[in-house]
């Protein structure tokens, strides 16, 4: 093609058609401006359309990750709801003056079994560290899934404060405490208990403190229920679209 308007315009100078030339050459112009922006449209097209087949990639990844941590989150929440319930009904023994009856001691040795916090949310981050290693979070195009991909690694940090938190308290002072006057499986038919030691205000600060610590996890700080929200609200918007 580009041969042939060669050729036309070689023609129209030697036969000094100046009008025509420019005519000719202006057309050669803009077809050339034509290709390119139709080779422009064309490569666009495949870099959209390779961008979305990324994308629908990484969405499912993400869907089936944060589907896993959803679970281990609810299992989590779960283990902590326990802890608070057994930490209140053991509080509502308080005080203790004396050795309680045989009942009175087999339910309380079930609720200091279960009584012990410590259970971390230690979700999967694979395909957000991806995106994030890769600077690839602009290929989601959805931009509130954007901002909580972006934003949640600091999310998690700040719900994690609370559980670490609850989790020094049992390891540096609950169990200790416990490891020095209870049977491993607070079996109370073993005599070498020592019954005294639920009579202390130490026993009692300990639950006490337990009890507040799994507190501010579930109700007061308020991060779990942004974390709950997001992995929520991410899996919503990460599904899978049928057409």
């Amino acid at each position: 093609m580009i041969k042939f308007l060669r050729h036309i315009r070689k023609s129209l100078l030697e036969q000094n058609k100046m009008g025509k030339y420019f005519k000719y050459a202006i057309g050669e112009i803009i077809l050339v401006v034509i290709g390119i922006l139709i080779a422009l449209q064309i490569n666009n097209w495949n870099e959209n359309r390779k961008n979305a087949t990324k994308e629908t990639a990484v969405l499912s990844n993400i869907n089936k990750e944060f589907k896993q941590n959803k679970k281990q989150l609810d299992s989590v929440v779960e283990q902590h709801e326990l802890v608070y319930t057994c930490c209140t009904k053991i509080m509502s023994l308080f005080p203790i003056t004396s050795k309680p009856e045989a009942t009175v001691l087999d339910s309380l040795s079930y609720q200091l079994f279960w009584s012990y916090g410590g259970t971390t949310f230690n979700p999967s981050q694979t395909s957000i560290n991806a995106l994030s290693s890769t600077s690839s979070f602009d290929i989601i195009k959805n931009d509130t899934l954007k901002d909580l991909l972006i934003s949640w690694n600091d999310l998690i940090d700040d719900y994690q404060e609370e559980e670490l938190r609850s989790r020094e308290h049992m390891i540096e002072q609950y169990d200790p405490y416990m490891a020095n006057h209870f049977d491993f499986n607070f079996n109370f038919n073993d005599q070498r208990n020592d019954f005294e030691a639920l009579q202390t205000l130490k026993f009692e600060y300990l639950v006490k403190n337990t009890h507040l610590l799994v507190e501010d996890i579930l109700f007061n700080s308020g991060e779990l229920q942004k974390v709950q929200h997001t992995v929520e609200t991410i899996i919503a918007l990460t599904e899978p679209t049928t057409k």
